[in-house]
């Protein structure tokens, strides 16, 4: 059997909807399926809005009827309510150089005062942080093959690769720097937290070689809790030039002569510490070939033997609990004998961050005068007038709840 052909279902499409179809002429035309036909779609308006609700602006009396029976005005409607907003459009997310303008006031680099102790939870120790691995052989091998430990190490090499290598530079420009502001007044002794043990070398080259003690500086290597136990100690943490002019702005004499004042003054009790920082191996030979023979003619024995050289051992940790953020910024710390951080400062320093730093150092002179038992003593008085405020505190809320209730 032969399909029909176009002109045979052409008429039968007629035959069937002789209505969408009007007759037509039999002629050959271009093959097409049968279909049925939509109905055309006609045009419909969209319905009016409803009208607005009229508000009457004086009330109704109660008799039922208004006391001004006027009839509505067009000023007494309200206006319509604004169109709605249009809908935001969207943007893709800024990349690469656009990421963000910062300037040199965001408040994310805005810098605020410290209002809580930083240091270390635990005292230091004088042989910490050498950052030497001290693990046998054996020991190297079991943890080699842990896998736990390999995802910390892999956690940790990707965390310092995706650090930026120009980011503690690019961040110089907000603020000079400055992380943080310094306090107006010391830490509580007893709250406050440890100064960490920077292990290094001093400048000093007369220095006793210690034998039998691998410490990775040849035998010459000390720990700064040596020399911070019994003083009063001025530390400050550099770890290149721009670093170091930092810091002098809180100690040199051109800046702040009251200190050198008060450091002369108080030589048995009080001490500057310089720590020199430098991770990079090229830069640690570099400094020793051709800044360390500067340094020496710069600084008297005493003060060689308290500048130290440090080349490793200072780990995340340590860095975040002292508010070491920025590694090319200068920082100066205020620790008393017991290795405590009693006040900080970043960056260049204010007029007011000087004051209070004189201030902090003759406070602590002061209370290292003063025998431990009187400082005991005045510690358990001060405990002892604590206790009594809160108890009559309580005891007045206690007579307040009394006669709220009973009222």
């Amino acid at each position: 059997m032969k399909p029909p052909t176009p002109l045979g279902l052409q008429a039968l499409r007629s035959l069937a909807f002789p209505s969408a179809h009007p007759p037509c002429r039999l002629a050959r035309q271009r093959r097409s399926y049968a279909s049925i036909p939509e109905p055309p779609k006609q045009f419909r308006p969209p319905p009016p809005p409803p009208p607005a609700p009229e508000h009457i602006t004086t009330p109704p009396s109660r008799s039922g009827t208004p006391p001004n029976a006027t009839p509505l005005s067009q000023s007494s409607r309200q206006p319509p309510p604004p169109p709605p907003p249009p809908p935001p459009i969207f943007r893709p997310t800024p990349s690469g150089p656009d990421l963000r303008k910062k300037r040199d006031d965001d408040e994310d680099f805005t810098p605020y005062p410290l209002t809580r102790p930083i240091g270390m939870p635990s005292p230091p120790l004088p042989t910490e942080n050498t950052g030497l691995d001290s693990r046998s052989l054996r020991q190297r091998r079991d943890d080699f093959h842990n896998y736990e430990k390999h995802l910390a190490r892999r956690a940790a090499m990707t965390k310092q690769i995706a650090k930026p290598y120009f980011r503690d530079w690019s961040n110089m420009r907000f603020f000079k720097g400055k992380v943080f502001i310094a306090p107006e007044r010391l830490f509580r002794g007893d709250v406050s937290l440890w100064f960490p043990n920077f292990f290094g070398r001093s400048l000093r080259r007369d220095v006793e070689r210690r034998g039998g003690i691998r410490d990775g500086y040849g035998g010459l290597g000390r720990g700064t809790t040596e020399v911070l136990r019994g003083k009063v100690s001025v530390v400050s943490v550099v770890s290149n030039d721009w670093a170091a002019k930092q810091v002098d702005t809180f100690c040199s004499i051109e800046q702040n002569p009251e200190l050198q004042v008060v450091l002369a003054e108080e030589e048995e009790l009080v001490q500057r510490v310089e720590i020199n920082w430098e991770g990079n191996w090229l830069k640690w030979w570099i400094l020793q070939l051709f800044a360390a023979p500067n340094l020496r003619r710069t600084r008297s024995l005493f003060e060689q033997e308290r500048y130290f050289m440090v080349r490793r051992g200072v780990s995340d940790m340590m860095k975040e609990g002292i508010g070491l953020f920025n590694d090319k910024g200068g920082y100066v710390y205020l620790v008393d004998g017991e290795c405590r951080i009693r006040w900080a400062g970043s960056a260049e320093a204010s007029e007011g961050e000087k004051r209070s730093l004189v201030e902090g150092v003759r406070r602590l002179v002061k209370e290292a005068r003063t025998p431990v038992e009187e400082r005991v003593r005045r510690g358990m008085t001060k405990e002892k007038i604590e206790a009594a405020v809160a108890e009559i505190v309580l005891e007045d809320e206690g007579r307040e709840k009394m006669a709220a209730a009973s009222g």
